[in-house]
């Protein structure tokens, strides 16, 4: 005999009442609060967890209310806003009735629908980067690896144009320059109060990439060395005898958030085009990697030295 659905009208989910107020149905956002795909993801999971807790189905969810599978789907992984009456018939089904709760989640509904911070230079920003530019801001740690350029978070200017001219040589001046402010708008993240800690490793090799320019890398060096001294700022250079050792052939990005329903994330980034996931086991993976190179580089007391001795060079 098939099972009854589990019925709207099944008493509300309620929280365990703490004196006269009742705890918060998300709690505390953090840095996601200013970031609408972050937003989008824990009220998304949100709305999982509800429904599984009354071992509701995407299909009975669409039988009930109308809403189709496939939208409940993409609400649910944060690919998609849900709307304000979306959400109310969404909580009623879901038995979520206490009006504290319900106006602490149409908050969040609110802020999923405000412009992402980027879209300024949307012109700018390549379809496959879009994903790493919407959650930068609202992680916690970002973990990068790169094996041929410094850093975005750690570029100078002129360093930045020199690549994306290096990559686009067919680009208009007005184009790099756009891209190139992109770039350089990302750094507010690590500036900001309570910002992003950043733990960059970056090839050795890339201290001797000039584009043409030694002047632009010596800049670049020399910016390097100032932002090591950064209280949350981890700069490690991987020499050869280390990469040779992990399995990280192109350029990863890890992001792990404080918000316990935002899953990490990582970005792992080729010339044209990029792969973003939010499996665990695939976060799991490269932070193995990530943890065995670091393990291998240089300190970064040590790194602060190589990249004086760069500096010198260049300057000679």
């Amino acid at each position: 005999m098939k099972a009854a659905e589990p019925s709207p009208s099944s008493p509300p989910i309620q929280a365990e009442v703490w004196g006269v107020s009742r705890p918060p149905l998300v709690g505390p956002l953090g840095r996601a609060e200013e970031h609408p795909t972050a937003v989008k993801l824990i009220t998304g999971t949100k709305l999982r967890q509800l429904r599984e807790q009354l071992a509701l189905s995407p299909a009975q969810v669409q039988r009930k209310l109308g809403m189709d599978r496939s939208k409940t789907s993409r609400i649910e992984k944060g690919r998609l806003a849900v709307k304000r009456e979306q959400a109310l018939a969404l909580l009623d089904l879901y038995g979520v009735t206490d009006p504290d709760h319900v106006a602490e989640f149409l908050s969040l509904v609110e802020l999923c629908h405000r412009p992402e911070w980027w879209k300024a230079w949307s012109d700018a920003a390549a379809d496959f980067v879009q994903p790493l530019l919407a959650l930068e801001g609202a992680a916690e740690v970002v973990r990068t690896y790169e094996n041929f350029y410094v850093p975005g978070l750690l570029q100078v200017p002129e360093y930045t144009c020199a690549v994306i001219r290096s990559e686009h040589p067919g680009l208009l001046p007005n184009k790099v320059m756009s891209r190139a402010e992109l770039r350089d708008a990302r750094k507010k993240h690590l500036d900001e109060p309570g910002g992003v800690t950043l733990w960059a490793i970056i090839d050795e090799s890339v201290l001797h990439h000039d584009f043409g320019s030694p002047e632009v890398l010596r800049a670049q060096i020399a910016y390097l060395i100032r932002r090591a001294q950064h209280p949350s700022i981890t700069l490690q250079i991987a020499p050869t005898s280390a990469t040779r050792r992990v399995s990280l052939s192109h350029n990863v990005t890890l992001l792990h958030f404080a918000q316990k329903d935002l899953a990490s994330v990582v970005y792992i980034e080729h010339l044209t085009t990029s792969h973003f996931s939010d499996k665990p086991d695939d976060a799991e993976t490269y932070q193995a990697q990530l943890d065995k190179l670091a393990m291998y580089a240089l300190t970064p007391e040590e790194t602060v030295e190589v990249l004086e001795r760069r500096l010198a060079e260049l300057a000679g």
